[in-house]
């Protein structure tokens, strides 16, 4: 997470990622380092999507993401 003082006040900017779903559609993702993800159905994360755990397509995509990089 990046963060940047301005003046007396400190804002912190999170990660931003497009994630694909299997569907073919996709959402948006924040990654926050102690909070884990927050989805978003816009590019500007106006529209939340709360629940996303209970979305098999989503918690996929999630599972993706956490395990980049790992080998199997």
């Amino acid at each position: 997470m990046t963060c940047i003082r301005f003046g007396d006040a400190i804002v912190c900017v999170s990660p931003f990622y497009r994630l694909p779903l299997r569907d073919g559609t996709h959402v948006f993702m924040e990654w926050h380092h102690y909070l884990g993800p927050t989805f978003f159905r816009d590019r500007d994360c106006n529209r939340i999507i709360e629940h996303w755990y209970d979305d098999p397509r989503m918690v996929e995509a999630c599972e993706w993401f956490t395990g980049r990089g790992e080998k199997a």
